[in-house]
């Protein structure tokens, strides 16, 4: 309790804010057509406080200072989701609390075709936004109408603001008219909803000549150019700031925007990779006339007013050189990345407190949790050479030099490279004070550099790489079943994710989620020694992911809010066409994609909105009948699918059995507590689920949030009650609501079976195993023996003392398909623990060919990895068990009685040492959308359900009087 309590008064203000903000309903109903006029705020800055961008202001009172570039750049910001703010208090000077906006998509599409894409002196410009000087760099104000689709007041069992649907973004000088207007305003201490009259714009919010422009006395980030500045000298340059010239906004008119029952949509306006990179969106701080030679003297980079890269490119060593230096003390990171996200990004990291040698650390989420979202690189990986940091005159200076390219990170290149810089608030690593990110151009050594430098195995992009097909193991740290061996069969790409074979071609697409785009695979000759990758340009630029599928001559894949199809001819898809919209963002963020026999239902699965949510609206799975599809509208997620299963907290793999039932395997949550059971119990429970969904079973539930399945509890530490694994349990915060274990148990539907937890499992398919005797062409298939089992594809985990996953295991079955033994390792690291030594090993998805080979994904390297059979295809096989080895404080579980027919063999599984998640990764780390540190400590207090402040206005006469007491 004393690190809350040291924050308290800001605790109880935003509580006390977040109160007043709910908003009184009485003057809109449900399915009413409104209109609102206000600022556009994401959530996610309203549950901090402060804006994102500029700390020193509290977000409910000076929205206009918000960037564009936060507001729309910033994954942790617009998948947060957002909000209307009301007027503005004459009293507290703060906003309002509006109605919540569903169709995120349509915020972040309008707000970057209204925002400034020119360069500013004040803010960080907005990378994704399309408009020219005259656009305001900060302040979203925009006219919104919609349909009142839930009221927030719990009548729906939705509590908070109020949600409008159907939602129209439009100039806010449109205004509203007198019969569907609205505005929020603080009568008497409370927000209320009023029903206006003929609105004008100044009426409803100030004008925006005087809101742009922010004040003297804010201190705003500039991002300058990439243009490097040559100096000898290591002490940074003052600079001089200049304010931002009004600017007006100007949204699409109502006219232009496409009605709900159009078949057209705004195209999103997101930029590629290579557009990021090419166009300098930032002011230059010292024009230079030539360009400078960071070979041979320190080239300097202004990336704010108070912080400065410089370096010098060593060559002959294969090195860079790198000099940070912060206008004051603090700890101090530069991460190398390479989709501009903190998550899976390299970082060296350095602080005056932790001693003088900054240390290489992995990033993991987006998340203030310090410990969860970056992790130490091991021992062996600690390369930089000559590292120090050091306070001097106030400024902190940290410098080392580092090998641009090492196996299994990100590669330092001779062009331009995605980087991030960050700085904290003192000198204890914790939530960065400040961050952006910038790019770093080497192009001029190019061919110096690239002749000289040394060789690693690991390649950056190639259009055609080699593969190993000799049957030994791949690579030499692998451990497989006998008789089975593995070999790369393409390397180089780019985060490879969800995988699909064609059964008919036998046609290799795959999504790469660092390019965001699907890519073919096509040998070259007829042993697949050589591969082409090959992309597939209509699919690029639209935020893809993860999920895969073809089905009816069409290839369907996702984003986070979108499912996408393409006409498939001969290698080449046609033009995009959007079939599913809707699906909100935040969170876990992959959609995994699964059509059944007949291609008639497309099944998506979406994952929560963080690691234990107040409901399950968005952890489910829905189904939609293409047979039904006119092909021109999309199917709105929510309103348009049918519930299939809900309660499921991350279900990313999913596969159909020969039997024509769907199944998944499920990423269950972290941070388990719960003191009758043994209190800290997060290292072995929940456990991770593998379901079967019975069509009998459509729209039932699983559990999540209120229930979880125990994978291992400690009879010692638990005592009486222990059932054994696969048990079903309460989440303890859902208690005290009704939520017991009984209720659990006899409301919800069990898992096939528990599986370690923290595994992250993330993809799975079924073995169909067919005779092959006449096929001269086929060879390497897996045995007879495995027909119908299930294989599963392990990520790895991040919270976990020891590592475990980070391999794929099969299922044996029995001929009606029920399991009859616990997972068995096919393909893992051979030695002590789960972890990979450099380059590391993290299975993705995993899927047969036409002949049986396994082929799986795998995104630590870009890899995808063949796995053969090299003994006689008719072999019954008898596998060989392994031991334990995740750590687990209790044996090898047995299971409780489960939705299977038979018992099935329990035995310790071998587990291996993981890695750290990525943020918003689909696995069991953390999600994307942040729990703030209030919302953690109330849930800590009252053991509500909820993490999300805005819904905590139910309680508030609880909270406050606890809060009292600890003032008291």
């Amino acid at each position: 309790m004393n690190s809350y309590f040291i924050h308290f008064p800001g605790y109880f203000m935003i509580l006390l804010v977040a109160y007043l903000n709910n908003a009184v309903v009485d003057a809109i109903a449900v399915g009413d057509d409104v209109c609102m006029t206000g600022y556009i705020m994401d959530i996610f800055c309203i549950e901090l406080g402060v804006l994102l961008d500029n700390r020193q202001i509290t977000t409910l009172e000076g929205p206009e200072n918000h960037s564009f570039h936060c507001l729309l750049d910033v994954p942790v910001c617009y998948n947060s989701g957002f909000m209307v703010l009301g007027e503005k208090d004459s009293k507290t000077s703060l906003h309002c609390l509006g109605p919540r906006l569903k169709e995120s998509d349509v915020v972040i599409d309008v707000g970057r075709a209204a925002g400034s894409s020119a360069k500013s002196t004040t803010h960080t410009t907005c990378r994704t936004c399309s408009g020219d000087a005259s656009k305001p760099v900060s302040g979203y104000r925009a006219t919104v109408k919609g349909t009142v689709k839930d009221l927030g007041d719990g009548s729906s069992g939705v509590l908070g603001q109020p949600m409008l649907n159907n939602i129209k973004v439009l100039d806010f000088e449109v205004g509203c008219g007198e019969e569907d207007g609205i505005v929020v305003k603080n009568i008497g201490g409370e927000c209320k909803i009023l029903r206006s009259g003929t609105m004008s714009p100044s009426s409803a919010t100030p004008s925006l000549v005087s809101s742009v422009a922010p004040s003297e006395s804010t201190t705003q980030q500039v991002t300058p150019s990439d243009q490097p500045i040559v100096s000898t000298s290591p002490t940074y340059p003052p600079t001089s700031s200049s304010s931002s010239t009004p600017s007006t906004f100007k949204v699409l008119p109502e006219s232009h925007y496409p009605s709900s029952s159009s078949s057209e949509s705004i195209t999103p306006s997101v930029s590629t990779q290579s557009s990021v990179f090419l166009t300098s969106d930032e002011p230059s701080f010292v024009p230079s006339t030539s360009t400078p030679d960071c070979n041979t003297q320190f080239c300097e980079k202004a990336l704010s007013d108070d912080y400065l890269l410089r370096y010098l490119l060593n060559v002959e060593d294969g090195t860079i050189t790198m000099e940070v230096i912060y206008d004051g003390e603090a700890w101090v990171a530069v991460a190398f990345s390479e989709d501009e996200n903190m998550p899976g990004s390299d970082a060296v990291i350095g602080s005056p407190e932790l001693g003088n040698v900054p240390q290489k650390y992995s990033l993991l989420a987006k998340t203030p949790v310090v410990d969860s979202a970056i992790e130490i690189m091991p021992e062996e990986e600690q390369t930089l050479i000559n590292a120090t940091i050091e306070v001097r005159d106030g400024q902190t200076v940290m410098k080392f030099t580092k090998i641009l390219k090492e196996p299994g990170q990100i590669e330092i290149m001779m062009g331009l490279n995605n980087m991030l810089w960050a700085y904290g608030s003192s000198n204890t690593l914790s939530y960065h004070a400040q961050r952006s990110p910038f790019t770093l151009d080497l192009s001029s050594s190019d061919e110096a550099v690239n002749s000289t430098s040394p060789s690693f195995e690991l390649s950056v992009a190639p259009s055609s790489v080699s593969s190993q097909i000799d049957c030994k193991p791949w690579p030499d740290a692998a451990w497989l079943q006998p008789n089975f061996c593995s070999n790369r069969f393409v390397d180089g790409l780019s985060r490879p994710r969800g995988l699909h074979i064609d059964h008919t071609t036998d046609e290799i697409l795959l999504v790469e989620r660092g390019a965001s785009r699907v890519v073919r695979l096509v040998p070259n000759n007829v042993d697949a020694s050589d591969v082409s990758v090959v992309a597939l340009p209509n699919t690029e630029g639209l935020g893809l992911n993860h999920g895969i599928e073809l089905s009816g001559g069409y290839l369907y894949a996702s984003s986070t809010t979108k499912v996408y199809r393409w006409l498939y001819i001969d290698g080449n898809a046609g033009e995009t066409e959007e079939v599913i919209v809707g699906m909100r963002s935040g969170g876990h963020f992959t959609r995994t994609l699964a059509f059944d026999a007949d291609g008639r239902w497309l099944y998506v699965s979406i994952g929560s909105l963080g690691n234990v949510a107040s409901d399950s609206s968005s952890s489910r799975i829905r189904r939609f009948d293409m047979s039904s599809w006119g092909g021109t509208t999309p199917f709105n997620y929510d309103d348009d699918g049918e519930l299939f299963a809900d309660g499921l907290r991350n279900e990313v793999g999913l596969s159909f059995d020969v039997h024509g039932d769907l199944w998944g395997v499920e990423n269950g949550a972290d941070n388990l507590f719960r003191e009758d059971l043994g209190g800290d119990i997060h290292n072995d429970n929940p456990s991770e689920e593998l379901n079967r969904f019975r069509e009998d079973q459509a729209g039932q539930s699983w559990g999540y949030p209120y229930c979880w399945s125990e994978y291992c509890l400690s009879k010692e530490n638990g005592g009486s009650g222990i059932k054994g694994a696969n048990t079903r349990w309460a989440w303890p915060s859902f208690l005290d609501a009704g939520y017991t274990d009984e209720w659990c148990r006899e409301n919800t539907n069990e898992s096939v079976m528990s599986m370690p937890a923290h595994s992250a499992p993330l993809g799975m398919t079924f073995y169909k195993w067919k005779d092959l005797s006449q096929d001269e062409t086929c060879e390497g298939g897996f045995p007879r023996g495995m027909n119908n089992y299930a294989f599963i594809a392990f990520h790895g985990s991040w919270n976990r003392s020891v590592p475990t996953g980070y391999k794929v295991v099969f299922v044996p079955m029995d001929s009606v398909g029920n399991p009859t033994h616990q997972p068995i390792d096919l393909f893992r690291h051979a030695g002590d623990g789960a972890k990979w030594p450099n380059p590391g090993i993290r299975p993705v998805d995993v899927q047969f060919d036409n002949c049986g080979r396994l082929y799986i994904t795998e995104d630590k390297t870009g890899s995808v990895i063949q796995v053969r059979y090299d003994g006689n295809y008719l072999d019954n096989f008898d596998p060989i068990e392994t031991d334990v080895a995740d750590g687990a404080s209790c044996v090898a579980p047995e299971q409780s009685t489960s939705q299977t027919e038979n018992d099935f063999t329990s035995f310790p599984t071998q587990s291996n040492p993981p890695v750290s998640e990525e943020a918003n990764e689909s696995s069991n780390e953390p999600s994307s959308t942040p729990t703030s540190e209030l919302s953690e400590l109330v849930r800590n207090l009252v053991n509500g359900p909820t993490s999300n402040a805005l819904q905590l206005v139910i309680w508030w006469p609880v909270h406050l009087m606890m809060l009292l007491f600890q003032i008291l």
